[in-house]
């Protein structure tokens, strides 16, 4: 299961806050963005209680003002 966590920081705190956000269980990649976010972290992870472990770490992340959350979807034709 992949989810994409869409991320805001308080400016001035990015590398501290990629750096935590990269150490999480689950989080697979956080790719700095232009936009409305600043960071999206990627998780792949086993089921949505993994999922909801990784979100409920970046949240917690010092720095972090702002998430939101998309879970991807499996395509079947």
């Amino acid at each position: 299961m992949k989810g994409f966590i869409m991320i805001n920081v308080e400016p001035g705190a990015e590398k501290a806050v990629h750096d935590a956000l990269a150490g999480i269980k689950g989080i697979r990649e956080v790719v700095p963005v232009y936009g409305e976010r600043d960071f999206i972290a990627i998780a792949d992870v086993e089921s949505i209680s993994d999922l909801n472990r990784a979100v409920l770490a970046a949240r917690e992340v010092a720095g972090v003002t702002y998430t939101q959350t998309i879970l991807g979807m499996e395509l079947k034709y």
